[in-house]
């Protein structure tokens, strides 16, 4: 039986703040209709800056956006896909 937190919920993702990675990004912006431009997403995450990227890193979304070569973005899923390679990009080598 579902607790008192569970029930009517829509999602069935994790609580804000308790998610990683992509599940972050989408949390971050939920609720943005695309195609969208760099300036709409930046207007929206303006309170969503840092989010979790792994347990142990968090990364700095608004700084990630700004720097990408990209001024826009035609699904969620490209959006991810951008801010993932930047991501994969910052990490240092082995």
């Amino acid at each position: 039986m579902p607790n008192q937190s569970e029930q009517g919920r829509e999602d069935r993702g994790p609580d804000k703040g308790e998610a990683y990675g992509v599940a972050a990004v989408t949390q971050a912006l939920a609720g943005r209709d695309f195609p969208a431009s760099k300036e709409q997403i930046l207007e929206q995450i303006k309170s969503h800056e840092e989010i979790h990227w792994t347990k142990e890193k968090t990364i700095d979304l608004r700084s990630l956006l700004e720097q990408t070569g990209q001024d826009r973005f035609e699904s969620m899923p490209e959006l991810v896909e951008v801010i993932s390679q930047s991501v994969r990009e910052e990490e240092p080598v082995a």
